[in-house]
């Protein structure tokens, strides 16, 4: 095993095995009588996946469609206003403290006002996956441009580098990292924020399918879609991930970024 891949490989495997013991202890309880009634085991959810697989496609097809393009324009947006921000540096406290604001209305309060702006539509449920992904890509990789090392500043600076220079030889590559981090925030949040805007006002989606099976007391339904929004989420952290480590050196890495 190649030294790129051994780090992701120890890294997924202990929480697939912790997964897999939970799972196994999970049907057990419910077979043993252990669990209430309104709670799925595992073999019902896989059963009930398979007998509903062309409705739950039917759900998940635009939910993927929305948490994509949210991800994308929430994300294209905070990294070109972060840029912005690093041209302009007297933009930066102004900036993060709008975008604070802004993180801090709850979702569920902001989908009402983005229905009556903007109707019932994908287009609010693009814009509101895109406003809860933002936040966490606009701080850090504003983060990353502003906290370059103070000894490879006073280099460039000694070396006469050009703004240019300095922003792609220095700012961008240290900020990489940092907006990494961000992006792996972003992607399971991506998907709750399409989940909010599908239960305000849609006529599918994996939102409407879990309200549908809540109402209607389905309780394996409800746990089968609670399952595929659980793995979506962790496949678009893991994506991202993955990304992540074929793009930086291994050695950015294990910088500073989480130590």
């Amino acid at each position: 095993m190649s030294d790129l891949w051994r780090p992701l490989f120890r890294s997924v495997t202990p929480p697939t095995l912790l997964l897999i013991g939970l799972a196994l202890l999970w049907e057990g309880a419910v077979r043993a009588g252990l669990t209430p009634p309104s709670i799925a085991g595992p073999t019902t959810i896989v059963d009930t996946l398979v007998a509903d697989r062309t409705t739950i496609w039917h759900h998940l097809e635009p939910t993927l469609l929305t948490t994509s393009l949210g991800y994308l324009l929430g994300s294209g947006v905070a990294v070109a206003i972060g840029l912005c921000v690093y041209v302009i540096r007297w933009l930066e406290q102004p900036v993060l403290t709008a975008a604070t604001v802004l993180s801090s209305i709850p979702m569920l309060a902001l989908a009402p006002v983005l229905l009556i702006w903007l109707g019932v539509g994908m287009t609010m449920r693009v814009v509101l996956t895109a406003i809860v992904c933002a936040f966490p890509v606009l701080v850090t990789i504003v983060q990353g441009l502003m906290v370059v090392p103070r000894e490879a500043s006073e280099l460039f600076q000694s070396l006469a580098a050009s703004d240019m220079q300095r922003f792609r030889l220095l700012a961008l590559p240290n900020a990489l990292p940092f907006l990494f981090l961000g992006l792996k925030i972003a992607a399971p949040l991506a998907v709750l924020g399409t989940l909010i805007g599908e239960w305000t006002g849609a006529e599918q989606g994996m939102g409407v399918y879990m309200i549908a099976a809540m109402f209607s007391l389905q309780a394996d339904r409800l746990w089968s879609a609670v399952t595929i929004v659980s793995v979506l989420s962790a496949l678009a952290y893991g994506y991202i991930a993955l990304i992540e480590r074929l793009t930086i050196a291994p050695e950015l890495l294990d910088g500073e970024v989480g130590r």
